[in-house]
């Protein structure tokens, strides 16, 4: 059973809130399951998990307690990625989409299935990919459990020794008191059946240099990365992605069984397989809009793809497109080096 503490966030005193948005009480997150009856943290605290505060509040500087998929990789685990992607040349300020949310099926405790949007600048060459995630993830021996919870990550040397997850080092300053990064999430999809979303925006507010990070239609403040933790990413990105990530070992020596999305390959659509939608990028003025287009790619396309459309899509959500897949065969499963894992970010894919 995951537990949660109430603590004053750290740093809270530098920005409480984005710059150009009016202040209000925020509400109606009971797709939460902390909160579905209306918990919520008293008025200047949030709720971080509980081994996490206990990490935030010990001296010195943590990494994360939960071996990196860069070192993981290394012993046996492979990763694959399906996702879409912008790579400008303009300087980028910010990312939004809305994530389908499953709960796919992972073989091993120690492998993670996740939807997620990224925004990166620099590279693993020099060693100083600077990158902020967030979205969904099924990750068994990280939560105790196998719902897709919420998350969020960061880095600032191509996950070499800096950075964490949630709280599980100083970093994210959380601001929000009724959504907890690492809470399971209520509703997800079914196959054939009812879809269930979360909408997602990173973007760097334009008077502190702060990374927010906010949730819904109407972009409610959960926290922020402070713009002193980042180097590369100091300015401005140069690369949002968005799509599904695994992590797996093969346990069994015939098959694995790790999902992304739903489990099934793009070419199922619609109520099937695994959707990002409503994509939307922050330029030049800093207004979000539909990029005029963007690329497909995946690392293992014969396990895990994507595809821009297969038939009817989720109604009234703009540009879309579908990901993921059951997994590989052992006999066909995606071989390398442990940089395999650094190919989502080189932009090393199979172009789909």
């Amino acid at each position: 059973m995951i537990i949660f503490s109430c603590l004053t966030p750290f740093l809270l005193s530098l920005q409480d809130y984005p710059s150009g948005m009016t202040k209000t009480e925020e509400g109606g997150f009971g797709w939460q399951v902390w909160h579905r009856n209306g918990t919520a943290c008293p008025q200047g605290t949030v709720p971080v998990q509980r081994v996490e505060a206990e990490a935030e509040l010990s001296q010195g500087k943590y990494g994360p307690l939960i071996p990196d998929a860069a070192e993981r990789a290394t012993k046996g685990h492979q990763a694959s990625y399906a996702v879409g992607f912008v790579e400008a040349d303009l300087p980028i300020y910010g990312t939004k989409a809305t994530l389908n949310v499953w709960n796919p099926v992972v073989e091993s405790g120690d492998d993670f299935s996740l939807a997620q949007i990224w925004v990166t600048s620099g590279n693993y060459k020099h060693n100083d990919l600077n990158t902020l995630e967030t979205g969904w993830q099924v990750y068994p021996n990280k939560y105790g459990d196998r719902q897709a919870r919420l998350f969020t990550y960061w880095t600032i040397d191509a996950y070499i020794s800096s950075g964490c997850y949630n709280h599980y080092c100083k970093g994210f300053v959380h601001v929000n008191r009724h959504v907890v990064l690492g809470g399971a999430i209520t509703g997800t999809s079914t196959f054939g059946g009812d879809q269930f979303d979360i909408t997602l925006q990173i973007w760097k507010d334009p008077l502190s240099g702060h990374w927010w990070l906010g949730m819904g239609l109407n972009v409610v403040p959960i926290g922020y990365w402070p713009v002193e933790l980042f180097t590369t990413l100091s300015a401005h990105a140069s690369k949002v992605q968005w799509g599904g990530e695994v992590l797996y070992i093969n346990s069994t020596g015939l098959s694995n069984i790790t999902q992304m999305g739903s489990g099934a390959f793009p070419r199922k659509g619609f109520r099937k397989a695994a959707y990002v939608c409503n994509m939307q990028i922050a330029e030049k003025n800093r207004s979000f809009l539909p990029p005029l287009d963007f690329q497909l790619g995946a690392t293992q396309p014969d396990s895990y793809t994507a595809a821009k459309t297969h038939g009817r899509g989720p109604s009234g959500y703009g540009n879309h497109f579908y990901y993921g897949g059951p997994g590989p065969l052992r006999s066909s499963s995606f071989r390398s080096d442990p940089l395999a894992i650094l190919f989502l970010f080189l932009g090393v894919y199979v172009v789909v």
